[in-house]
């Protein structure tokens, strides 16, 4: 009997397992630096929202894109593989006093969504997740004649190097990050594109790619609580070194500046591509 190897530990990355951020929804939401309205008002541009369309967000956590986007659609579809995040994601739109949303817990490879209904699909720091050519595939078919595809996403503090901080936020992000850890999905092009790259081998077009910055001043507690909302340095996965991950970070920044206060310029980016004029739907998409 053939086995069903999607979330099999023996054939997964640990960061790319269906409980990879299990524990994170509440640091996700509390120190993930949200989207800049300068970004989603790109996104918006570019796909020439109508103002009453519906929006499908893949891997949506706690709806760091649907709940902004909202506005802009009749209704919202927001699906995420990992209930807290859901349930995260429902408490802050509840808070915000949006009513248009659909929550679903689900692989984003499973939602059912019908042909040619969506007028814009977003994915926001999910689409290395996905099984790229299955889901993009499935995406094609769901958007509407004049419908697009966006992907967000920021740089992580230790990716940049413009502070001297972040050089020493990426050593002890070396030292700790447990061996296995995965940059894509198995099904991503490798090496890994851009997500305009992969829009458009996809056969999207007008594929565009925009970035921005805006400034934010970091502290060890957030910065903590930032590595703590990933799937490669979440408490899960560092399990009983989390502590010591915690005092090896806090020494190394504090030695850099004692004052606890680490200014950076945030960079973000999307990019997004539309619907192709010639394409044809197969009458039901299954995403």
């Amino acid at each position: 009997m053939a086995t069903d190897r999607r979330d099999d530990v023996t054939a997964v990355p640990f960061n790319l397992r269906a409980d990879a951020y299990a524990g994170t929804a509440d640091a996700y939401v509390r120190f993930r630096v949200p989207y800049p309205p300068a970004l989603l008002e790109r996104v918006r541009r570019r796909a020439r929202l109508s103002g009453a369309g519906r929006l499908l967000d893949l891997g949506c956590g706690p709806g760091r894109v649907a709940l902004p986007l909202a506005p802009l659609f009749r209704e919202v579809w927001a699906v995420d593989r990992e209930p807290e995040m859901i349930a995260a994601g429902r408490a802050a739109a509840a808070r915000r006093g949006v009513a248009n949303v659909r929550w679903i817990v689900g692989r984003a490879e499973d939602v059912v969504v019908p042909d040619g209904s969506i007028e814009l699909v977003t994915m926001g720091e999910s689409l290395h997740r996905f099984d790229q050519p299955v889901v993009l595939r499935k995406v094609l078919a769901s958007l509407q004649p004049s419908g697009s595809v966006a992907a967000l996403g920021s740089v992580h503090p230790w990716q940049d190097s413009r502070e001297p901080w972040q050089l020493q936020f990426k050593e002890v992000w070396d030292r700790w990050v447990p061996a296995g850890a995965a940059a894509a999905h198995p099904a991503a092009h490798q090496p890994v594109l851009t997500s305009g790259e992969v829009f458009a081998e996809a056969g999207f077009e007008d594929v565009t790619e925009d970035e921005c910055d805006m400034p934010h001043v970091w502290t060890v507690e957030s910065l903590l609580g930032y590595a703590y909302s990933t799937s490669v340095l979440s408490r899960q996965a560092l399990s009983e070194q989390a502590g010591m991950f915690e005092a090896d970070l806090r020494q190394t920044l504090l030695a850099c500046d004692p004052r606890n206060v680490y200014p950076a310029r945030v960079r973000f980016w999307c990019a997004v591509g539309r619907r192709p004029r010639e394409h044809r739907t197969t009458g039901g998409a299954v995403l």
